[in-house]
């Protein structure tokens, strides 16, 4: 029997379709006796926790440590092993069986996995699915590859489980237990990814809470020529400007406001050049998180659910967890019916498809720069857009408009570059004109093409239209202003600015031995994993959210303060994923990366050890940086013990640590319900529309002449993150409504 195991049951179900197998067991599709099409549900499998090993483990303390096993082992989870034993017995009766999961690192996890438990040796094969529409599958299954093509791509996969679970399971309890001993009585996770993701946001918090802001002088004039007016900046001479280029020299720029006003001078320069813009190309993961952080505030855990969802549910996209933003060029004959059934899936985009010209050539397909997976494009199969929440709507919107954006010619433009000299001073202004809009007729603004955060936009840019001048043509002043400013600390992070400083981690890293290895690797964590690791950061009490905006928390300000620079360094971690990159490659070695990182875990282990004492004394290092970090006990509303909040399979929730009490209870924003003063949920709420959680009855003020009318609604209890409202029925009544109770 041909088995054909896929990562989890939409997948299977999309691939049996398309090899028309339609009989179904319990666990599996089959078509008789030539053809199984089975199911994982993610990773089956779950490597051992310490006390698997030895029951000494069982309790957290320093002389247990370090810990390193001589054998890895795993298991099966106990909620997944009746699927596991459907596909083991699949695996008994398989002629071959074809990997059909995700095509990457952790897809070939979750199959070869399963495969060694089940201990089958018979031949494998891969098929390497992009997309789940019927097109695309097709093409998989026609382009079968040798199951030893991607055995590398499983040992990549080993060795960052195992890199992993060395770091967590020893450093997390290492520095756990010594925090213990100071008072601070909360877990600490620290790991290869998330922790220089942590320091990276407590440094940029720290920049600005020691910023010390100083004064700048800005001159703007304006300046009459033959043609017209325009506004120019001045450009303050190296003697009298700090690093920036800003006026820090308030006499000289006060003297020189003075003698330029109404004076004449000259056009020293003048530059016009055309030029064009290609279409931005289409997105990778990384790109589209940070696009809808920017433009609709949504987080990066969002956008990835969405975007699987576009893929999994809707066969909308083609596979999402992407690092490239280019196509091959073999697709370039699906873009006729890629266009085709944009239209026919919805028809008010009829008009743009219309304007694309897909025999157009795009720098978008480059076969040189495409990795295991291509862009995330739309797919040729016809979808409803009608069906989808708010928030996949805008992501396949902007999705399929940045694919028809590369069949469309180059925004072409006319860059102006004036200089004015006026008693020895310079000044000048720039203007980019638009000739020819090209792809930017596809969205309303820059802004939807390109959106940016407050802090990226740039004050000097000027949208004015110069008028025509000649080099040498006189100039008068007829209006100089000096503006008073002061310097701005840098911006907190966001998730689009962190997510790209994880992308692009070289630029925060000062140890030059590890810059050119930075340049050279996709940064710190991988497209797929990067928005779960900021929301583990959340969950794990290191950041909060405030706005739009990623703060780190006391706990995460006192952990990476005792921290060895080798375990917070964004260049370790991005040297590790250039190692990892090797081995999916081939040419490094899974035996002996672990043999290294082993002995690195452990010298530092025993190292740290040693100091212990030193450091938990009343005024060590991890004393001094717990002491503020400890938070106030919340008491429990039963029994007065204390409340701990716990992450379980369902969310957080808290819990007595007084063991006679034991109660639970529900957690919100960080902070436990007491449940005797929760409003019970009226009989009759209905389902969030957008979210399906149960809403809840609200109340809006409007203002009607000198009374106030409270009407009542149901609202989302995820707002903001979901702002879905169902309007309440007014009742009839016989007699007059008190406009100013509102009764809904």
């Amino acid at each position: 029997m041909q088995v054909y195991l896929c990562e989890k049951p939409s997948q299977a179900k999309d691939l049996a379709a398309v090899l028309n197998v339609t009989k179904r067991g319990d666990g599996y599709l089959y078509d008789g006796e030539n053809i199984g099409v089975t199911w994982a549900f993610g990773h089956l499998l779950e490597m051992f926790m310490p006390q698997d090993y030895d029951d000494r483990y069982k309790s957290w303390s320093l002389e247990q440590l370090p810990i390193s096993p001589n054998e890895w082992k795993s298991r099966v989870q106990n909620s997944k092993l009746k699927q596991y034993n459907v596909i083991a017995n699949m695996l008994k009766k398989a002629s071959v069986v074809y990997i059909a999961t995700d095509f990457d690192r952790e897809g070939e996890a979750i199959a070869r996995s399963i495969m060694a438990e089940a201990r089958y040796s018979g031949p494998v094969k891969r098929v390497c699915l992009r997309a789940l529409d019927e097109t695309n599958i097709r093409k998989a299954l026609q382009d079968i590859r040798e199951g030893s093509e991607t055995m590398p791509m499983y040992y990549a996969a080993l060795a960052r489980q195992r890199a992993d679970w060395l770091i967590g399971m020893n450093i997390s309890r290492l520095y756990t237990t010594l925090a213990r001993g100071t008072g601070f009585n909360q877990t600490l996770h620290i790991g290869r990814v998330i922790t220089p993701t942590v320091a990276l946001v407590c440094d940029r918090d720290n920049q600005i809470k020691d910023f010390k802001a100083s004064p700048y002088w800005d001159m703007s004039v304006a300046v009459s020529v033959q043609n017209g007016q325009f506004k120019a900046s001045w450009v303050p001479p190296e003697q009298c400007v700090d690093e920036s280029g800003k006026c820090i020299n308030k006499p000289f720029a006060e003297q020189v406001a003075a003698q330029v006003q109404g004076c004449s001078g000259q056009i020293s320069k003048s530059v016009n050049k055309e030029g064009k813009e290609s279409a931005p190309l289409p997105f990778n993961l990384s790109a589209l998180q940070q696009y809808a952080s920017k433009r609709w505030g949504y987080t990066a855990q969002q956008t990835l659910g969405g975007a699987q969802a576009l893929y999994e549910t809707h066969k909308a996209t083609s596979y999402p967890r992407t690092d490239s933003r280019y196509l091959p060029e073999s697709q370039r004959s699906d873009v006729p019916a890629i266009l085709q059934a944009l239209m026919l899936s919805d028809p008010a985009v009829s008009g743009i498809v219309a304007g694309a010209d897909h025999t157009r050539s795009s720098r978008a397909f480059n076969d040189a720069k495409v990795t295991a997976h291509h862009g995330i494009v739309p797919t040729s199969a016809k979808v409803n857009p009608a069906s989808m929440s708010e928030l996949e709507r805008n992501l396949y919107d902007a999705v399929r408009r940045f694919y028809i954006a590369q069949f469309y010619s180059d925004f072409e433009f006319l860059s102006k570059s004036i200089e004015v000299i006026v008693n020895s001073h310079a000044f000048t202004a720039h203007s980019k004109e638009p000739l020819r809009q090209g792809w930017k007729v596809l969205f309303g603004s820059d802004e939807e093409s390109e959106p940016t955060e407050k802090e990226e936009k740039d004050p000097q840019k000027s949208t004015a239209v110069l008028p025509r001048v000649n080099q040498g043509e006189p100039a008068i002043i007829t209006e100089s202003k000096l503006d008073d400013k002061m310097t701005r600390a840098p911006a907190h992070f966001t998730e689009a600015t962190l997510l790209s400083a994880m992308e692009n981690i070289a630029r925060f890293v000062s140890e030059e031995k590890f810059k050119k290895i930075l340049k050279e690797t996709a940064g710190i964590g991988t497209q797929a994993t990067r928005a779960g690791i900021i929301q583990g950061a959340v969950d794990k009490g290191y950041f909060t959210r405030k706005k739009n905006t990623l703060i780190a928390t006391d706990k995460a300000q006192a952990l990476i303060a005792v921290l060895p620079a080798a375990i917070k360094s964004p260049g370790m971690t991005a040297a590790w994923e250039q190692e990892l990159e090797k081995i999916e490659a081939g040419t490094s070695n899974i035996n002996d990366f672990m043999g290294r990182i082993a002995q690195w875990v452990c010298n530092l282990v025993n190292q740290l050890k040693e100091n212990s004492a030193i450091l938990t004394e009343p005024d060590g290092l991890i004393s001094n940086a717990f002491k503020n970090a400890i938070p106030p006990v919340v008491e429990c509303f039963n029994c007065g013990g204390e409340l701990r909040r716990i992450k379980g399979k369902n969310g957080f929730f808290w819990g007595c640590r007084n063991a006679p009490c034991s109660k639970t209870f529900d957690d919100n924003r960080g902070r436990p319900v007491d449940p005797d003063k929760v409003k019970k949920t009226p009989k009759n709420a209905p389902a969030c529309p957008e979210c399906s959680a149960v809403m809840m009855k609200r109340k809006s003020k409007a203002n009607k002449g000198e009374s106030v009318a409270i009407s009542a609604f149901w609202g989302c209890p995820n707002y903001p993150t979901c702002k879905a409202t169902v309007s309440i029925p007014k009742r009839k009544s016989s007699g007059q409504r008190n406009t100013n109770t509102g009764e809904g």
